[in-house]
């Protein structure tokens, strides 16, 4: 069993080790590295690394740290500093295909859905709601998190296109997600289409790779689809809507997103500032 921990410069993740686990860390954030070296001190607390030097890691790019803890185990504790926010989903994909989901750090829910046998988990956060645009570009790739997770249809159709279909479990609409540089999510300025209502729907999560952006989303609309289908992400068509399901956003209002569409505004007319100078 491997537990994915999407992130922006470089996934963490848990993977089966014997009877243990092992923890590997590609090149952390520095907020990365002071979530894990709390992640770390708990765990030696329980004496479960077996590479005790590990607080020495924050120079490193690609480090794996041995712990006595199954995944499940350990995985549970780091969920706890990785993702404390209520507004989180970890998914679990069991051998026989099927998925279960549990919100946040509900401790109950995570340990039903660990029950099973499971072959791939993931954690990841709700997308922000409004701002920033899509802009074109590339970053590396970061696949292996998405494609454990997508049914053999939707890998097939990523593969060709870099686009995929999900079902809202509430509204029973089809929506079309696109790798966030992909020309539609560029042209529509959001990698998140309604095909049923024709509607954009406004959320974006950079802080992970577009790949784990897009798994968070589709994981999201099959499970907990009011978090990306509501009144902010829809607030630019509120008004055409009669009978159309919009629900609660049960994060907020309208104003849902808004702090952080600011702070990129700010950062974006920073970095002109800054090009200018340079120029």
């Amino acid at each position: 069993m491997r537990w994915f921990f999407p992130s922006f410069s470089g996934d963490f993740r848990l993977e089966a080790d014997g009877s243990g686990s092992k923890l590997i860390i590609d090149s952390p954030t520095l907020a990365e590295r002071q979530m894990l070296e709390k992640f770390f001190k708990a765990a030696l607390k329980k004496d479960w690394p077996t590479n005790k030097v590990i607080l020495e890691f924050a120079a490193g790019e690609h480090q794996e740290l041995r712990l006595s803890a199954n995944v499940a185990t350990a995985g549970k504790l780091l969920l706890k500093f990785a993702r404390p926010e209520r507004s989180g989903i970890t998914a679990v994909k069991y051998v026989d295909g099927k998925l279960a989901v549990a919100q946040g750090g509900d401790e109950e829910a995570i340990e039903k859905v660990l029950e099973g046998k499971a072959s791939a988990a993931v954690s990841v956060s709700r997308p922000t709601p409004s701002c920033p645009d899509c802009i074109p570009g590339s970053v590396e790739m970061a696949s292996e998190v998405l494609l454990s997770f997508l049914t053999p249809t939707e890998h097939e159709a990523w593969a060709k296109s870099r686009q995929i279909i999900v079902t809202g479990h509430l509204s029973g609409h089809r929506y079309l997600l696109s790798h966030r540089h992909h020309p539609r999510a560029v042209k529509d300025t959001r990698m998140c289409f309604d095909l049923d209502s024709d509607v954009i729907l406004k959320f974006h999560d950079w802080s992970v790779p577009p790949e784990e952006e897009l798994l968070a989303a589709k994981l999201i609309l099959e499970h907990r689809e009011p978090w990306l289908r509501n009144e902010a992400t829809l607030a630019h068509a509120l008004h055409r809507y009669s009978s159309e399901p919009v629900f609660k956003n049960p994060f907020g209002n309208l104003q849902d997103g808004v702090p952080d569409a600011a702070l990129t505004a700010t950062l974006g007319m920073w970095g002109q500032a800054l090009s200018s100078e340079e120029l």
